[in-house]
């Protein structure tokens, strides 16, 4: 053994059951009786700081995206819209399955005027997209269609508008929600 690692030891008188003890100074302190405690203890202290006690104590509790990135905030990528051919230019072939055929004679069915628009759908259009309007009643007639857009049905109808000039452009079989628009 390295003499440099074993403990002192000092002779002591020996003692007998009746003797008294030898004073607290000469005893050696139990470091184990401590320890665990102490480990403890150091542990909670660690663990407290570290994982929340700074930051209440610092009283940042509730920090926001926005805060860290600035008051910007996210904003998506702009959309650009696809170009969609003109309706004279590509006319769909009819299709027998649908509710009408070219030629037919049908009417608004609504309580409210309904666009024509220059191409079948209704969604991320602008605004030039709508030719007229057809009133509640009027008569139009099927020239072309159907065809599928927006999960819609369109026609291509033809029809005369309040100013007497005829207008041809696409219209809506029923709505999103399944109000009828066009029916005889």
């Amino acid at each position: 053994m390295n003499p440099d690692l074993e403990p002192t030891v000092t002779q002591q008188p020996a003692t007998t059951p009746n003797s008294p003890k030898p004073p607290a100074s000469s005893r050696r302190p139990r470091l184990r009786t401590w320890f665990w405690p102490g480990f403890v203890a150091g542990f909670l202290l660690l663990s407290a700081v570290s994982c929340g006690g700074l930051v209440v104590a610092t009283g940042l509790n509730r920090i926001g995206l926005t805060e860290i990135q600035g008051a910007a905030g996210w904003t998506p990528p702009a959309v650009t819209p696809t170009p969609t051919p003109d309706a004279v230019a590509a006319l769909p072939a009819p299709v027998a399955e649908g509710a009408f055929i070219p030629g037919d004679n049908v009417r608004n069915t609504t309580n409210s005027r309904v666009n024509i628009r220059q191409t079948p759908g209704h969604q991320n259009k602008p605004p030039d997209d709508i030719l007229a309007q057809v009133e509640p009643g009027a008569a139009l007639q099927i020239v072309a269609g159907p065809a599928p857009a927006d999960n819609l049905t369109w026609w291509l109808i033809r029809t005369q508008s309040g100013d007497g000039r005829t207008v041809e452009g696409w219209v809506a079989e029923a709505t999103q929600s399944g109000v009828t628009i066009l029916g005889r």
